[in-house]
């Protein structure tokens, strides 16, 4: 629900917002909680509705012919998440922990290209979408905590929790030395499968708390809770990263197992493997090296936490969709996402 936080934040800068969703009605209510002030909209309206100087895209579909369209609107697409929109979008903004700028050890003080308004593109941790009940929730210390937190995403869409748990439990019965972990908590996301609920009953046999389809603000308190983290590679990462919890990833696409490579080179997290093909001797020394080294995960933590910069992302985006909203004319036929593009509107 990024695109509904920062649209949130749009409007508390007295911007109008247009949401046009394809999801369902739970989609729907999930939106207009994130975001109350909001107009929501099905998504074939957007075909006809008046233009807006911004319209925001935020879906994994590819978007050639909306952005051809507007351009033939004269409304800047601003895409978010998607580098095949790099160039051919006004504005593509990569908001996540492992879209980390090649060089690390720059100082904040040089020249960033990002920073000139014509770049075409935003990316990085620092422009990561935290939503409020994240940035609400305060930090404990790593020392305090005794839990580890299990969970691969809102769908898990190849069911790798039932899989995977069973070898972390394995493995800290196995070691003989303190590790800090006395609670399991595994988290199901609202869309994963579990009809009968056969998987949660097993695995609280199994000695995990199980809990399901978590609101943001019960979320974000159970991973500032966390030791340890295994989580599914995505968004989530950046929001452990503002709770100051290491982790361990599970990627799901074939082209995040680089980015999850080159995380871990740059000292944050470490990849397990992917969800399609757990090779369990692989996850469990990876587990049980991250239990045992309490410098790595407090250095781990440290460089995440460094790297989001304080959390800004939101006002960081606004402050550079305001600007591009001044570069084009108000009077548009159709589009986007605000409804008065007097007072810069989003879509």
């Amino acid at each position: 629900m990024r695109s509904s936080t920062l649209a949130s934040a749009a409007v508390q800068r007295g911007w109008r917002v247009r949401a046009f969703l394809a999801g369902d009605r739970i989609a729907q209510e999930s939106w207009t909680a994130g975001c109350p002030d909001s107009q929501v909209l099905g998504w074939s309206a957007w075909r006809t509705s008046a233009s807006a100087p911004l319209t925001v895209f935020d879906h994994p579909f590819a978007k050639s012919r909306w952005i051809a369209a507007c351009r033939r609107d004269r409304t800047r697409a601003i895409v978010l998440d998607d580098v095949r929109a790099i160039g051919r979008a006004r504005l593509t903004i990569n908001p996540a922990l492992h879209h980390m700028p090649l060089d690390l050890d720059a100082s904040p003080e040089d020249d960033n290209p990002e920073d000139d308004p014509a770049s075409l593109t935003l990316r990085g941790p620092r422009y990561a979408i935290l939503a409020p009940a994240h940035r609400e929730t305060s930090r404990r210390p790593l020392a305090e905590r005794e839990t580890l937190l299990l969970s691969l995403g809102g769908a898990d869409p190849l069911a790798a929790t039932p899989r995977i748990a069973p070898i972390l439990v394995e493995t800290l019965a196995s070691l003989t030395k303190g590790h800090g972990i006395r609670v399991l908590r595994v988290i199901l996301g609202p869309a994963f499968r579990d009809p009968d609920g056969h998987i949660a009953r097993a695995l609280a046999s199994a000695g995990w708390q199980v809990e399901c389809g978590l609101e943001p603000s019960a979320m974000a308190r159970r991973m500032a809770e966390a030791r340890l983290a295994v989580i599914g590679f995505g968004t989530s990462l950046s929001e452990l990263a503002w709770h100051g919890t290491p982790h361990l990833s599970l990627t799901h696409h074939a082209q995040d197992v680089p980015w999850a490579k080159r995380l871990e080179e740059r000292g944050i997290g470490l990849w397990l493997g992917t969800t399609e093909a757990l090779d369990a001797s692989f996850v469990s020394t990876r587990f049980a090296r991250a239990l045992a080294d309490l410098d790595w995960q407090r250095e781990s933590a440290r460089r995440a936490f460094d790297a989001i910069e304080g959390g800004r992302g939101c006002e960081l985006i606004l402050d550079r969709l305001a600007t591009i909203a001044r570069e084009i004319p108000t009077h548009r036929r159709r589009s986007g996402l605000s409804q008065d593009a007097r007072r810069a509107p989003l879509s």
